[in-house]
């Protein structure tokens, strides 16, 4: 069998007689690559001063990959969340010297763009003179904190549940998913974008509050100290927005499960791009940004696993760690 790219954008399995089924040549071989590039993730994940918790991202990446090394036959899987962890690692590492490139920071193009979308309103500043108050924090900042912080946890659980109800979901979903941080990491150096809430202080626009970390800095500065260990180091990654692009795969990802689950993914892909805007830490320009990155992951990941299918295992069989067998 083979995987074969639909016009729209799905996978199918189709009889193949050109190629024959291929078994391990060397399990002792197979066996030890899967151990070390195991051992080279978690080691990623744990090393001190890569901005990744000590604890919490070793249980959201760790426990998936351990599962998947150890798991008969799902050597797929376990490549994907190899490939999710470094990927996540690798956009969260470099992401910090992002700003670092000479390039002038932006922020003409961004407040521009939202004040065409806003009729001349920017939409953070009009959010927040609706409902923010520094002196009295109501359920919405709460509400919009949670669904800020849900980024760090959401995306790897929604893996899980499509590893768990959908393999070609899942597997579009994680390839998807790391194609964005790659090339979100990407714009984020050679875009260098100034965020809402910067902006305001800059003179830019007028004073924006920043709602996530007034929010943190009051009922919990521990827990802001942690959120900026793993996330802090790069006030202008404004565009795109990875918590807008995750969301939004999310979103897509549940919508190949089922009606309702899609319509909880779009409820919680809104809800993301709200609390965004209104916190002032993104423009809606930015999260379109976001949107767009996703979009074109996601259509070209069913691409990138069709020829992965085939282009991993031949070149795996060149170099003598796949033999034909016989097609069962």
């Amino acid at each position: 069998m083979a995987l074969q790219s639909q016009g729209d954008g799905t996978l199918s399995t189709v009889a193949s007689t050109a190629s024959p089924a291929v078994t391990p040549r060397w399990p002792f071989l197979q066996t030890t690559l899967k151990v070390s590039v195991l051992a080279l993730a978690l080691l990623l994940v744990l090393i001190p001063g890569n901005r990744v918790s000590p604890w919490a991202y070793p249980v959201l990446f760790g426990v998936p990959l351990v599962w998947a090394a150890i798991r008969r036959g799902a050597e797929r899987a376990f490549l994907l969340w190899t490939m999710y962890v470094l990927s996540f690692v690798t956009f969260v590492v470099l992401r910090r010297v992002a700003d670092n490139t000479g390039l002038p920071w932006l922020h003409r193009y961004v407040i521009e763009i939202d004040r065409m979308l806003g009729a001349g309103v920017l939409p953070t500043a009009y959010f927040q003179r609706l409902w923010y108050s520094a002196d009295l924090p109501g359920f919405l900042d709460t509400a919009t904190i949670g669904l800020h912080l849900s980024y760090y946890l959401v995306p790897p659980a929604a893996g899980m549940l499509f590893w768990y109800l959908n393999q070609v979901v899942f597997e579009r979903y994680v390839l998807a998913i790391c194609m964005s941080y790659l090339a979100g990491l990407l714009v984020h150096f050679a875009v260098p974008t100034v965020p809402p809430w910067m902006a305001g202080q800059l003179g830019h626009i007028e004073p924006v509050a920043r709602v996530l970390y007034d929010g943190l800095h009051t009922f919990s500065p521990a827990f802001l100290r942690f959120g900026d260990m793993v996330a802090g180091g790069n006030a202008v990654a404004a565009m795109p927005s990875l918590h807008m692009a995750t969301a939004f795969l999310v979103a897509l990802g549940l919508g190949r499960t089922g009606r309702l689950a899609g319509a909880v993914g779009i409820l919680y892909a809104i809800a993301m791009g709200f609390a965004l805007v209104y916190m002032g830490e993104h423009y809606v320009a930015d999260l379109l940004g976001g949107i767009l990155l996703a979009w074109i992951c996601w259509r070209a990941a069913p691409y990138a696993l069709a020829w992965g299918s085939t282009g991993a295992a031949a070149a795996l069989g060149r170099i003598g760690l796949l033999r034909e067998g016989r097609v069962k």
